[in-house]
Parts: C-alpha cells; structure tokens; sequence
C-alpha cells in the first residue's frame, strides 16, 4: 500500500469509530504500521496530528447533534 492509500484506510476507520475509544497505537495497527511512522506520516499528508484531526471531528460531530437537537 502506498502512504496515500494507508492514510485514507485510517481515516475511514476514524470517521468509523468516532464514538470509541482511539488510541494512535489501535489505528496504526489497522493499517500495519508502527504509531511512529503512522503519525509521521499523518502529520505530513494532512498537515495535523492524529489527536487534533480526531478532536475536530468529534466536535463537529457534537455540533450537529446539537443543533439538530
């Protein structure tokens, strides 16, 4: 898998799981990297860290639900 490939499989199982409990180790192992190089690689490609990609979601997500009640 090419790194591109690797960060969008990641990004499906975030957008998955956005109500468990992620940790970096559980999604690089998804997608059979190690948490450092995973990060790095994240960090790279979309130009924020796993936790403040995962952050911004689950508040999106908590602003629809509020305001559709």
């Amino acid at each position: 898998m090419s790194w591109l490939e690797d960060i969008t499989s990641s990004i499906k199982y975030i957008e998955g799981h956005l109500t468990d409990e992620l940790t970096l180790e559980k999604i690089a192992a998804k997608i059979n990297l190690s948490p450092f190089y995973f990060q790095k690689g994240f960090s790279i490609l979309c130009g924020i860290t796993v936790a403040e990609y995962i952050r911004n979601r689950r508040m999106t997500k908590a602003a629809i639900d509020l305001q559709n009640g």
